[in-house]
């Protein structure tokens, strides 16, 4: 049954939200681990990847495009991890804090897993040199469709005026690449995206080559 009170957007946005998550919770636990790894090379190869020395990135939940492999190679490779910690409250930015296998990890109440935060371990997230940013759903000029709850928008709406730092990369299976998404004038535009079999760059927002 459909909500009389959504706009047309919000309504398409709700569907979409639907069948993707649906799709992503229905993978073969091996395929799931196949696509991870294959994305986590093609990222591991980025020029983007190879100069970041801050890099963030998430604890899969809800069938979502698993990062663990790339953080942990990160961490090897040397570089500063970093993940998501929620705000106690919205509306808010989120916090990052520093990552690595031996970090104490919580459920938020959102019940997706995030370092145990201490001040010492934050970092502004302007200093950040790559984001890796779960989605549910992006299109062809790189808007994003999340969970709806704008954290990442308004984390990273500092990037609508100034900089191209951090970039925005999205992690995504490609089945979840739809033709055109209806963005909001507060949505921040990704970079680029990783699937497990590409990655997108977007006009105007490709990294230049080091």
């Amino acid at each position: 049954m459909g909500d009389a009170s959504l706009t047309p957007p919000q309504a398409e946005s709700k569907k979409i939200r639907y069948e993707m998550r649906s799709r992503r919770r229905a993978l073969d636990p091996g395929l799931r681990a196949d696509a991870a790894a294959s994305m986590a090379s093609l990222v591991a190869g980025l020029p983007a990847y190879q100069s970041a020395r801050n890099i963030a990135a998430y604890a899969a939940v809800d069938g979502e495009m698993d990062a663990a492999a790339l953080l942990l190679q990160a961490e090897h490779d040397g570089k500063r991890v970093y993940m998501p910690v929620l705000p106690a409250k919205q509306p808010q930015a989120l916090q990052f804090h520093a990552w690595t296998p031996a970090v104490r990890m919580r459920e938020n109440r959102l019940h997706i897993p995030e370092p145990e935060a201490v001040a010492a371990s934050g970092i502004d997230p302007q200093s950040l040199d790559l984001v890796l940013v779960p989605l549910v759903a992006f299109d062809r000029v790189g808007n994003r469709l999340g969970m709806g709850a704008g954290y990442y928008d308004r984390t990273f709406a500092f990037l609508k005026q100034a900089g191209r730092k951090p970039l925005l990369l999205g992690l995504a299976y490609e089945f979840q690449r739809v033709e055109r998404l209806t963005a909001a004038s507060w949505d921040v535009p990704l970079a680029g995206v990783a699937t497990e079999s590409h990655v997108y760059w977007f006009a105007g927002r490709q990294p230049q080559q080091p």
